[in-house]
């Protein structure tokens, strides 16, 4: 079988896999030869394989159906990584419960799935139990050892990995929490997530014998996509334990001979002005992939001179897929202009990325902000419970960020418009509706957010606070509303209270448990 990222770099035209594909694949090429390095163990592919296959078997022999959710829990080792690997060729979409989540959240990720099947070390079952229980839910729980066996496997019969009838069919979920908005679940095909895994391969490139650290959880739809696209570029992954440190981090690079790793821009730019850095033999470091945040170009600069290995930025989001990096190259110049970019388009064709108008649609010339929309192979066009999401145009995905590309190719980000209500594709912004109403005599404060609605996608609802005295009715706010930002702006409804609930410490107000307020009809706290 033909090494998937060669197709790639050679040809420019991505595969299209299925995702049993893309994991047997991956799985299959070290044969005897190491695999994975984790906590319990180093582990060979055969080895793997074996593991992930016995998964397979035991969700089939259980009734898992085609493309029903399956959850997974653990820590850092070998079992995190065959879970999720086992229900893909089991024909399942895979679920994980991160361990940064409360047990609360994982009830309402099973909830949310309608999951029955959740695998998960020994030390979770007996609290998975209890808090399905207490929720009324009928989940199963199989255990499965820190080093990825199966503990009292059901029977003996053995399954062939499953066969997708279509590469739209679902293979994961991630949830995600906008600061305007509810929680969602991203869902992912298989064009989607193995596409996802290509481009994640193809910022890393392939190199001999590399070595990849893992240092995203393996209970997260990110870092299973980080790792298998390590083994689809032939390379050994070693699985970090602990929380990372930079000590930990530089320690595990020395002693492992790590090749490659990605950490987010912040805790990239720490490690490599750490002293840790300073003092240690990090000659084996071949490139390091950053992004998630943006950096300062002196920082970037530092961290190219100090780490002394290739450096890559990458940009995108879970609903849009990676989308631009600055690559290798780019960092070589050591241009504040480029490093103060989001790179260019990355030179695999799929996805197309374009500036527009977020009102009107149109796409805008060189040099003028809009928002960054993309459609293509990478882009994830389905939510959980949601047919059609509201930032969709069609076939293509307003990311909400507000950017501009230069003359020279090169995305620039400006800011972030997430605080939006979308009413019939009409884009509103919070701000605006606040700012008019905060202008409004006799109002002190004004916030504003979407709420769902079956016909419409989404409504405002705003909440007030008057000024003591003041003689102001919500249908005089609705009108006066209207009129300074268009009909389409008129609330459904106005709030009036005297103390606007769900403020953070910050000052800021938490619009997410404000909509759940409003849509779950607890008038408690208003």
């Amino acid at each position: 079988m033909e090494n998937m990222f060669d197709l790639v770099s050679e040809t420019g035209v991505a595969p299209w896999r299925t995702a049993q594909e893309q994991v047997r694949d991956a799985l299959e090429w070290s044969g005897d030869s190491c695999l994975a390095e984790t906590k319990s163990g180093s582990y060979s592919g055969n080895q793997v394989l074996d593991r992930v296959c016995a998964i397979r078997d035991e969700l089939l022999r259980r009734g898992l159906r085609p493309q029903e959710f399956c959850a997974y829990a653990g820590t850092d080792d070998l079992a995190v990584m065959c879970a999720p690997l086992g229900i893909i060729l089991a024909g399942g979409a895979f679920l994980g419960l991160p361990n940064y989540h409360g047990v609360s959240e994982w009830v309402r990720f099973l909830r949310e799935t309608g999951a029955r099947f959740v695998l998960c070390e020994g030390y979770l079952v007996q609290r998975l139990q209890d808090a399905v229980a207490e929720a009324g839910l009928c989940v199963e729980c199989i255990e499965v050892a820190s080093d990825g066996t199966l503990v009292a496997p059901s029977g003996p019969e053995s399954f062939d990995d499953y066969e997708p009838d279509s590469v739209d069919e679902v293979v994961t979920v991630r949830f995600t929490t906008g600061a305007s908005g509810l929680s969602q679940g991203v869902l992912f095909t298989h064009t989607t997530w193995c596409y996802d895994v290509l481009r994640i391969a193809f910022l890393f490139g392939c190199r001999e014998a590399g070595r990849y650290l893992q240092l995203t959880p393996n209970t997260d739809v990110q870092g299973i996509a980080m790792c298998l696209a390590a083994l689809v570029r032939r390379e050994a992954v070693v699985v970090y334990q602990g929380k990372p440190s930079n000590e930990g981090i530089v320690c595990s690079i020395e002693r492992d001979r790590i090749t490659d790793l990605f950490l987010p821009s912040s805790q990239m730019i720490k490690l490599a002005l750490s002293d840790a850095s300073a003092m240690a033999d990090l000659s084996s470091l071949k490139r390091f992939v950053y992004g998630g945040q943006k950096a300062a170009a002196a920082d970037i600069r530092m961290a190219h001179e100090y780490l002394d290995c290739e450096l890559v930025q990458l940009y995108g989001s879970t609903e849009a897929g990676i989308l631009t990096w600055l690559s290798p190259e780019d960092h070589e110049r050591e241009d504040d202009a480029v490093f103060d970019s989001a790179g260019r388009p990355i030179p695999i064709p799929g996805v197309q990325i374009e500036i527009r108008d977020p009102r009107t649609r149109e796409v805008l010339p060189v040099g003028q902000v809009g928002h960054v929309t993309t459609c293509g192979c990478g882009v994830n066009d389905r939510s959980l419970g949601v047919d059609v999401p509201a930032e969709m145009m069609g076939s293509w995905r307003d990311t909400l960020d507000k950017g501009y590309f230069d003359e020279d190719g090169y995305l620039h980000i400006c800011g972030v418009d997430r605080d939006v209500i979308m009413y019939r594709g009409f884009v509103m912004y919070a701000s605006e509706i606040e700012d008019s109403l905060t202008a409004f005599s006799g109002v002190c404060e004004a916030v504003a957010h979407a709420v769902s609605n079956d016909k419409d996608g989404e409504h405002v609802v705003v909440w007030c606070t008057f000024e003591e005295d003041a003689s102001v009715d919500s249908a005089a706010l609705s009108d006066a509303l209207a009129v300074d930002c268009g009909p389409w702006y008129r609330p459904e409804e106005i709030r009036i209270v005297r103390h606007i609930p769900c403020k953070r410490e910050d000052g800021t107000y938490d619009k997410q448990a404000l909509r759940a307020l409003v849509e779950n009809g607890d008038l408690a706290m208003a």
